[in-house]
């Protein structure tokens, strides 16, 4: 394998791999959630109607849900029929969530939201909401980027390093 070869492949693994770790490095802003085919039906689906059933965002984000069932549905905040407080955070009402039809929520607190179909109540599901980090004034928000961080960097400065010395030719490979 020549020199370009050995230098291309550092490149190319340094870029896929600061591509494959640097999104989970950021905040959640958005969440999607499927209604499954068929989950108006009793003993069609039980936990897992609303795919993902359990979605995580930071305050501020959207859930965004979309209905691939041939049937109405809702998406209703609160924990089922008996609870008086159904549809206080979000709801789609009765006739607005139609098959083929979405329905987006934006989550500006904290805290755990279960939510249900209040025509199909076996249909559950819930949203986490963390709280937004601000930095404080004269602080900067550095991402965490765990254990692969100095593997990344390790790659990324000897694919520099190499790369430009075989360049500049003070490097033979």
């Amino acid at each position: 394998m020549n020199s370009k070869t050995i230098g291309s492949l550092f490149i190319i693994v340094t870029l896929v791999g600061i591509m494959a770790f640097a999104p989970s490095a950021f905040a959640q802003s958005t969440a999607s959630v499927t209604v499954k085919k068929g989950s108006g039906s009793a003993g069609t689906c039980t936990t897992d109607c609303y795919q993902p059933g359990n979605v995580s965002v930071d305050a501020g984000g959207t859930v965004t849900w979309t209905n691939t069932d041939a049937q109405l549905h809702t998406v209703s905040s609160g924990n089922g029929p008996n609870d008086n407080t159904t549809g206080s955070v979000f709801d789609t009402g009765f006739s607005t969530f139609k098959p083929g039809t979405t329905f987006s929520h934006t989550f500006t607190d904290a805290g755990t939201f279960n939510y249900y179909c209040q025509l199909h109540p076996w249909m559950i599901g819930v949203v986490t909401v963390a709280e937004a980090s601000t930095p404080q004034p004269n602080e900067t928000a550095t991402p965490e980027f765990g254990p692969i961080a100095s593997l990344v960097l390790v790659i990324a400065i000897v694919s520099v390093v190499a790369v430009t010395a075989k360049t500049r030719g003070f490097l033979k490979l």
